[in-house]
């Protein structure tokens, strides 16, 4: 029989009045989940069988939220699996960081992988295992820092295109001044010269994050049409916590001790695909790369997403899960 737990719903975002996907839309709820003092969002999507392979919980990338893994979920659902997804604190519904709603700032990122924890954990009486946990970019980062930290151990964890290192804070000189900034009062002010100070997406022609025209304009009609999930480029602040974060991640490889894979972007112009290599090998992680994808491989033509899911179903194969 299955557990009862009961959350307060919330709400499930619609840019221009589309539902959810027929095939997850009868056994998708969203909620509203207290976490370390904060109201995070949540979606649950239970799987269709009755003895569901076990669970997949997706923690997104920085600026993003549930509904852009709508099409993801699906191909997680597709292969027997309940799927949990939430918006991270500060970032679609849930709970905002600083006064300005527009500002990506964040005191720790230890404080995303204890959300990630707590709500998983709060949760946990819905999800079958095994539970894998799945993360996209900063998502990636955060996922690996909780099972590396210790605040939660998955069967396995997945990144895509994970944040363990970025071309434009690739300097000591860059981090240093940064830090410096950050230090001097700072830390709440996003950094100069950044596209999308507005949350407004930059046109498809100059956007580093697909090559797919169609998945592109689904995902920034959010951006375009819903102002209250929109976030604007980093603050000092968080960016001195992400090169503090993929610094614990990256010295700490070796004590990854669960079975996990890696697949780079091989065109990634924001995450050096260099990076996730070396990490995998330190980790002794399974590692693939997707030639020719940009950073958001979820996101990407199907040519590089399949590639990505037949990765994913071959790792799930060899560490029988």
């Amino acid at each position: 029989m299955r557990a009862q737990v009961k959350f307060e719903k919330a709400e499930f975002v619609s840019p221009d009045g589309r539902d959810l996907p027929q095939a997850i839309a009868k056994r998708t709820r969203f909620y509203w989940v207290e976490q370390n003092g904060l109201r995070l969002r949540t979606m649950l999507v239970t799987s269709e069988r009755s003895d569901p392979r076990g669970s997949v919980i997706i923690y997104p990338g920085r600026t993003e939220f549930i509904e852009k893994y709508l099409e993801t979920v699906e191909d997680f659902t597709d292969r027997g699996f309940t799927v949990l997804v939430m918006d991270p604190r500060g970032q679609g519904l849930s709970d905002r960081m600083t006064d300005d709603p527009l500002k990506s700032y964040v005191d720790d990122f230890q404080d995303y992988a204890d959300d990630l924890a707590g709500v998983t954990s709060q949760f946990s009486p819905l999800l079958p295992k095994p539970h894998i946990v799945v993360g996209h970019s900063m998502g990636g980062c955060v996922a690996l820092q909780a099972v590396i930290s210790g605040v939660m151990r998955p069967s396995a964890v997945v990144g895509s295109a994970p944040m363990l290192g970025l071309y434009d804070v690739s300097t000591p000189i860059m981090i240093g001044a940064v830090r410096l900034l950050s230090a001097l009062g700072m830390a709440k002010k996003e950094l100069p010269f950044q596209r999308g100070r507005s949350g407004i997406p930059v046109p498809f022609e100059s956007n580093k994050l697909t090559s797919d025209p169609a998945r592109y304009k689904s995902w920034s009609a959010y951006f375009n049409n819903v102002e209250r999930i929109r976030l604007g480029p980093p603050t000092y602040g968080w960016i001195v916590q992400a090169v503090r974060s993929m610094n614990f991640v990256n010295k700490n490889a070796d004590k990854l001790k669960i079975p996990a894979l890696i697949v780079a972007a091989g065109a990634d112009p924001i995450v050096e695909p260099r990076s996730n290599e070396e990490f995998a090998q330190k980790a002794g992680a399974t590692f693939a790369v997707v030639p020719g994808a940009l950073h958001e491989l979820f996101l990407e033509r199907d040519q590089y997403r399949d590639q990505f899911f037949s990765a994913f179903d071959k790792f799930l194969s060899d560490n029988a899960l």
